[in-house]
């Protein structure tokens, strides 16, 4: 029966990681769909400014569509830095160069990057954030060394 119970806690491990996995990519999907809304919108807007500005439109109607381009703009800023985020870039604690997230030195200034991951002792598989027990062998993370 014990080994029944360790294929249960590796299954539910296993179904967590991907479910939050599946997650992430999905919110990620929106933010990429909603990127490409704020892009058509400020598409318009541009349009709508050139529009105005050809017919002679008074300063306040050219002044509020400047406004709402400089808001969409922000908007889409503000979607590309979490998007951006989410690649999971790391940054040097020297220096603030982008790195990859697997990075062990940077590549600017040399600075050894410190590893915040988790490695099963006995398998030496990453192990996710919150996890008790390895996804990939079954080993309690109480066992692992960083």
């Amino acid at each position: 029966m014990a080994i029944f119970d360790d294929v249960v806690v590796n299954a539910k491990s296993a179904a967590s990681v991907v479910s939050k996995k599946a997650g992430e990519i999905f919110d990620l999907s929106k933010l990429r769909i909603s990127l490409a809304s704020m892009r058509g919108e400020l598409n318009k807007q541009y349009q709508a400014l050139g529009e105005a500005v050809y017919n002679n439109a008074s300063d306040d109607e050219i002044t509020d569509i400047k406004n709402e381009i400089t808001s969409v703009k922000q908007n889409i800023e503000d979607i590309e830095n979490i998007l951006a985020s989410a690649k999971s870039y790391v940054s040097c604690p020297a220096c603030g160069e982008k790195l990859n997230k697997n990075a062990q030195f940077c590549s600017t200034c040399g600075t050894a990057i410190p590893s915040s991951k988790s490695v099963c002792s006995s398998c030496g598989e990453e192990i996710q954030k919150d996890a008790k027990f390895c996804a990939n062998c079954g080993n309690p993370v109480e066992e692992t060394a960083k």
